[in-house]
């Protein structure tokens, strides 16, 4: 029998005898929805494996999803999608985001018996979901292909056409893969009761089968031959982040690499032929051995065809081992004119190897941003070393990658010679006066460069006088950005006097930089001479009103009236291209969340901080959340969250059993909110840390969350500062801590709790062995409040860290406090600033610190203690050795107390102890 297969649209025999075919564009959406329709393939709803998961049921075979329908929201769909709506949404019609499954299969008979990959798709492509303002679609073999046994001509021939295009579905543009690369854990499958419907052949029919009746097939993802060509088809899209594996964890290692992904990098590029067959074949797996032959052969066809056509490239998470990978695959890449590359790791030998690579690369536009100051190092100074040979370089943008001078550097010794690059955008790298002044330097030769952007740089006056020396000898450079720098009048004023004899320089963007009027006059004076000039920013410095009317008093006398030269009409067509089209077309929900599953840097956290996500964002997110099991951290602060928003959130917790942090810091959730999250609360076993920091909870809410904590036994970490919440509130919650075991930290700062609030977490103290650490800053707890606190501490040995700064607790209280220092040997951590404690107060704290061998960190600024005071303080301090920072800012100390400190520091560096004092 011969293995057929098709190959872009080559019939593939085992003997590699090639038939000329129909083919199908890998870019094309009306050629994807072609094919769905030719092949009969048919995608999944993403909401449809939410509802398997709700109703704990395994994948279905394509043959019974067929005629499934279910309940959505208010209505009932299918769970196939229909091939009307593909063709919709390959018009234009219909928002949609198709996903590809790449995973393995399990069993012969089914290839998720256990759900552990259903439960994986549900939860990423739900992410998406709350994302995108799009359906999602879902590719996955077993629901989406007729599957054994075939009754049926229509269904055979279906099967064998959509397996002839498989790799359609994982390298076109318009598609994202999604990759399930580990297995079932053991205890899962152990522990599996569920039955699993297979089909059966003696029966000809489906019937419900245990887990071990089924023929296991436990071969790694890594070692499967068809798994890593699906894989190795998805990253030759343009953009690597189509390609994204769902389920890793942060301690995985990357098998097929045979190191541990750095800093959760997890990006690839594309195996180039020769290497894919010669070290990456002889080590998979294949269910019929002459797999392999078809496998090098679709992958070296498809390959060619994706990357020797490629024209724009974004790679985006690479860790070291792909940089070197990079350089052995970018000379295929024949027709690349743009490459950007984000968020990677590297060190000299990958950057160098890249760096000889690019040299002989035809790429006109490079892009790098990173956040890893030393892998950007390596990486300029190899660019920069091959824009010394390469001459089809034009654009280049390094900017946010921290370079320093010593990247500039390396950047101007290459521009010396380089003749090709026009553009060049070094913003945001702290390249100070020192690389301003090299990069001056060689301006005075380079005759290319037209476009400099050096914004964010922390350029003073001296840089700026070095580029204003190098704009009166250079003739190239039209466009000069130095914005957000600070090179005020004076440097304002040399740039002034560069403007009257410059004639090539058309903008200039000096915004932020600390000019004031004598700056702006300059300028004004320059441009009543200069006829180049057509933009000049001068936003957020210090002009004023005369400033501003010398420069529109200078415009008045210019010829406003110009036409663009021709070299500078060239230079607008030069720059024209057509613009890549990008994965994700759907307009965005969630901004933040659409950015990070855009570049694939989503770990088990969603960070929303600062995304208005409204109403329907946050049901969107709730819905998410009642399926996912993958989000450990939720940042919702500054979301503008209200109550509705925070009830749906509070419904989903209920049954969601992974979130462990959550933070809706400053949103406006008040007290119905409050008392929804307390509901939440009473019942999820998986929130351990809830910050709800300024969010006008008041008393109410408080008292709803005390109830809570009664019950909870999962929270450890609560934050409730400034909500208002009064000595009412505080009761309610110091009664909580009396029962409750779980709460370690608590944040109870500016809620003018009181005295009578103070003293009711004070018995709530004698009693609770949980909290360690306790801040109740900003309540003016008074003396009194001070004091019974300080009877709590003589008896809690739990309590390491407290804060009761600014409550007014004056001497008598710091006495008191003082007193139990000398019981508790627990205490490590006390603040008392801004208390009013005087002279007294610091002496009776002296006398504490003499027996103490617990305190390790003390601070009592702007308590007015005196010299007096320091003088005890310094005293204690030289036979107490436990204490490591002590804080005595605005106390009055002057020179005397000042001398006295100054001898303790010399006397502890004498005795071995370093002593931190701040005064």
């Amino acid at each position: 029998m011969k293995l057929i297969l098709l190959v872009s649209g080559l019939f593939v025999s085992r003997n590699f005898r090639i038939c000329a075919k129909a083919r199908y564009s890998l870019k094309d959406p009306q050629a994807l929805a072609q094919f769905l329709q030719e092949a009969d393939l048919r995608l999944v709803r993403a909401t449809y494996l939410v509802d398997l998961v709700h109703s704990r049921r395994p994948f279905p075979r394509r043959q019974e999803t067929e005629s499934e329908l279910f309940i959505c929201g208010d209505k009932t769909e299918t769970a196939l999608v229909t091939h009307a709506e593909v063709q919709n949404w390959a018009s234009g019609g219909q928002r949609a985001i198709i996903c590809s499954i790449s995973h393995a299969w399990e069993a012969r008979e089914h290839p998720d018996p256990c759900r552990y990959q259903l439960q994986h798709i549900v939860n990423h492509a739900g992410l998406y979901g709350a994302a995108f303002d799009a359906d999602i679609w879902v590719y996955y073999d077993y629901v989406s292909l007729f599957q054994y046994q075939r009754l049926s001509s229509h269904e055979e021939q279906s099967f064998r056409k959509a397996m002839e295009h498989m790799h359609l579905l994982f390298a076109h543009e318009c598609t994202l893969t999604f990759t399930i690369e580990t297995l079932t854990p053991e205890h899962d499958r152990e522990t599996m009761l569920d039955l699993v419907p297979v089909f059966e052949l003696p029966s000809r029919s489906v019937k419900a089968m245990r887990l071990i009746d089924l023929v296991e097939n436990l071969t790694p993802y890594s070692l499967r031959g068809w798994c890593i060509a699906e894989t190795e088809w998805s990253l030759l899209r343009r953009v690597s982040a189509q390609r994204q594996q769902i389920d890793r964890q942060k301690s995985d290692k990357d098998e097929s690499k045979g190191d541990i992904a750095e800093d959760g990098l997890n990006g690839r590029v594309p195996t180039a032929p020769h290497h894919f067959a010669q070290h990456f074949i002889p080590n998979f797996r294949f269910t019929h051995r002459s797999d392999a032959e078809a496998v090098i052969y679709l992958q070296r066809v498809i390959f060619h065809e994706k990357v020797t056509w490629c024209e724009h490239l974004v790679l985006e998470g690479l860790p070291a081992c792909e940089i070197l990978s990079l350089s052995h695959v970018l000379p295929y890449y024949e027709k690349l004119k743009s490459m950007k590359l984000k968020t990677f790791r590297c060190g000299e030998a990958e950057a160098r190897a890249f760096g000889k690579a690019l040299a002989l690369s035809r790429v006109e536009k490079l892009e790098v941003h990173n956040n890893d100051p030393e892998s950007s190092k390596f990486l300029v100074e190899a660019v920069s070393e091959a824009l010394e040979t390469n001459m089809s370089v034009s654009d280049i943008n390094m900017e946010g990658n921290d370079i320093s001078a010593q990247g500039a550097k390396a950047l101007a010794k290459a521009l010396k010679i380089n003749c090709s690059v026009r553009d060049i955008k070094l913003g945001y790298n702290r390249i100070l006066d020192e690389g301003a002044k090299v990069l001056a330097e060689v301006l005075k030769v380079n005759t290319s460069v037209r476009d400099i952007h050096l914004e964010r740089n922390g350029i003073g006056i001296e840089g700026a006088k070095a580029l204003a020396k190098a704009l009166k000898i250079n003739g190239s450079v039209r466009d000069i950005k130095l914005g957000y720098n600070r090179i005020l009048d004076e440097g304002a004023k040399v740039l002034a006097e560069v403007l009257k004899v410059n004639t090539s320089v058309r903008d200039i963007h000096l915004e932020r930089n600390g000019i004031g009027i004598e700056g702006a006059k300059a300028l004004a004076e320059a441009l009543k001479i200069n006829c180049s000039v057509r933009d000049i920013k001068l936003g957020y410095n210090r002009i004023l009103d005369e400033g501003a009317k010398a420069l529109a008093d200078a415009l008045k006398t210019r010829d406003t009236d110009q036409t663009a030269s021709d070299s500078e009409a060239e230079d607008r067509m030069g720059d024209q291209q057509i613009s890549a089209v990008e994965p994700f077309e759907a307009p965005v929900r969630l901004k933040a969340l659409a950015d990070a599953l855009k570049t694939n840097s989503l770990s088990g956290d969603i960070d929303l901080k600062g995304d208005s996500i409204g109403a329907k964002g946050a049901q969107a997110l709730a819905e998410v959340l009642e399926t996912n099991t993958s989000v450990r951290n939720l940042d919702l602060k500054f979301c503008r969250i209200g109550a509705e928003e925070t009830k749906a959130l509070a419904e989903a917790l209920k049954v969601n059993s992974s979130v462990e942090v959550i933070n809706m810091k400053r949103n406006d959730i008040g007290t119905e909110g409050a008392k929804a999250l307390a509901e939440a609360l009473k019942v999820n076993s998986s929130v351990e840390v809830i910050n709800m920091e300024d969010n006008d909870i008041g008393t109410e809410g408080a008292k709803a969350l005390a109830k809570a904590l009664k019950v909870n036994t999962t929270v450890r970490i609560i934050s409730m500062k400034h909500n208002d919440i009064g000595t009412e509130g505080a009761k309610a919650l110091a009664e909580a801590l009396k029962v409750n075991s779980s709460v370690q930290v608590i944040n109870m700062e500016d809620n003018d709790i009181g005295t009578e609030g103070a003293k009711a977490l004070a018995k709530a103290l004698k009693v609770n062995t949980t909290v360690r650490i306790i801040s109740m800053k900003h309540n003016d707890i008074g003396t009194e409040g001070a004091k019974a606190l300080a009877e709590a501490l003589i008896v809690n040995t739990f309590v390491s860290d407290i804060n009761l700064a600014n409550n007014g607790i004056g001497v008598e209280g710091a006495k008191a406090l003082a007193e139990a220092l000398i019981v508790n040997t627990f205490v490590s951590d006390i603040n008392l600033a801004n208390n009013g404690i005087g002279v007294e107060g610091a002496k009776a704290l002296a006398e504490a610190l003499i027996v103490t061998t617990s305190v390790s960190e003390i601070n009592l600024a702007n308590n007015g203690i005196g010299v007096a005071g320091a003088e005890a303080l310094a005293e204690a301090l030289i036979s107490n050795t436990s204490v490591k920072n002590i804080n005595l800012v605005n106390n009055g100390i002057v020179v005397e107390g000042a001398e006295v400190l100054e001898e303790l520091l010399e006397e502890k560096k004498r005795m071995g102890f370093g002593l931190p004092i701040v005064f």
